[in-house]
């Protein structure tokens, strides 16, 4: 609204503004007389003085009394750029320059003119008191031994747990699954109290309120959940299969032969090699799980085979995959490329910069000068 709000002229000095800026300007207009009156009482040095006051001095004033415009603001209304200036619009005349602000001599302050002479003189006695010097802050040298009467620094000797045989540098900070209060603590809570016999899962194990071991520290001293199991006489969970549920021959006999094939019949295949490997099968391997509850370990079981750890599937996988690299490198030979001439020293077959469709059978020859100094090369 305020874009198509109409502007009002000053009643005083004609100057056109919104209606908020008018109430504003118009009781400290230069052209009110009632302001101008004010203004020539305040500027002056004294009641009924032509002289006016600094420019310091009307700071302090407008500082003590809000109702005074900035000097900035005075400067605007009376369009004027200099103090002085100010002054001739309301009449009165600048001060004398020794009330002006000048620098002193000694310290080179600006002080007031009027207090000029008692800041010079007490300026000066103060330069001329002697100073007290300063004493630089020692500095401290460090100097260094060459290195070599430098003593050697003693490397520590690592240290091996008899009871679970792991390597730490401190073993003062290391705790041992093997102890005999871990082991009775983990023989009281392993357990699981659904399912007598079987240990209970990592989830629940996280949840326990206090544990006195990780399970970063079974990890690293067991190689899985299966093994943690088996070292105190337990076995894992197996999820409730569904009724009426049971493997096929197919199934069955698929999953020895890839156990067979695979792992040499000691355990049997994971849910990603039977995924990849599988061929004239009833059911995926998605189905088979979802007959055990999502679980691989208990299809395997139900067949009859032990649930690999992630340890012997990971070394299988990559015995396999060497003897599967080892194959494709004995099956390829090297081939000469198109533009092998059979003259060169150096064959270029699948190796070296690229060599150009375009080939000259003549050397090209430059007829231009080649200078002292410099090697041509020509790349083909």
């Amino acid at each position: 609204m305020n874009r198509i709000e109409p502007l009002r002229p000053c009643p005083h000095c004609g100057s056109e503004m919104r209606a908020g800026s008018l109430k504003r300007h118009a009781p400290i207009c230069v052209k009110n007389p009632a302001a101008y009156a004010r203004y020539c009482e305040v500027l002056a040095s004294a009641p009924g003085s032509k002289t006016g006051i600094t420019c310091g001095r009307y700071v302090e004033l407008s500082t003590a009394d809000k109702t005074l415009p900035t000097v900035i603001t005075l400067r605007r209304l009376a369009g004027a750029v200099t103090w002085d200036a100010v002054l001739t619009v309301f009449g009165l005349e600048p001060p004398p320059q020794e009330q002006k602000h000048s620098q002193c001599p000694h310290c080179g302050k600006f002080v007031g003119g009027a207090n000029m002479a008692a800041h010079a003189q007490e300026c000066q006695q103060r330069s001329a008191e002697p100073k007290p010097k300063l004493q630089p802050a020692p500095q401290k040298i460090y100097t260094f031994k060459p290195k070599a009467e430098r003593k050697p620094r003693p490397k520590p000797t690592p240290q091996i747990c008899p009871a679970c045989g792991v390597q730490r540098l401190d073993m003062s900070k290391h705790i041992c699954p093997e102890s005999p209060a871990i082991v009775a603590w983990l023989a009281q809570v392993l357990p699981d109290p659904e399912q007598r016999g079987c240990i209970i899962t990592c989830a629940a194990y996280k949840a326990l309120p206090e544990r006195r071991v990780s399970m970063a520290v079974l990890s690293a001293t067991y190689d899985s959940w299966s093994d943690l199991a088996a070292r105190y006489g337990l076995k894992t969970r197996t999820a409730t299969p569904i009724a009426n549920s049971k493997l096929d021959a197919a199934s069955v006999a698929e999953l020895h032969r890839l156990a067979q094939e695979l792992h040499a019949g000691e355990f049997g295949p994971s849910l990603s090699e039977y995924q990849m490997y599988a061929t004239n099968v009833t059911y995926k391997a998605a189905g088979l799980a979802g007959m055990y509850g999502q679980r691989w370990a208990s299809v395997l079981e139900a067949a009859g085979l032990r649930n690999g750890t992630r340890s012997e599937y990971t070394r299988a996988a990559r015995v396999r995959r060497k003897a599967h690299e080892a194959a494709r490198a004995a099956q390829r030979t090297p081939v000469a490329s198109k533009y092998e001439r059979g003259d060169e020293g150096i064959p270029r077959g699948g190796a070296g910069l690229p060599i150009s469709s375009v080939q000259k059978p003549v050397p090209i020859v430059r007829p231009d000068e080649v200078y002292k100094g410099y090697v041509r090369t020509m790349i083909r």
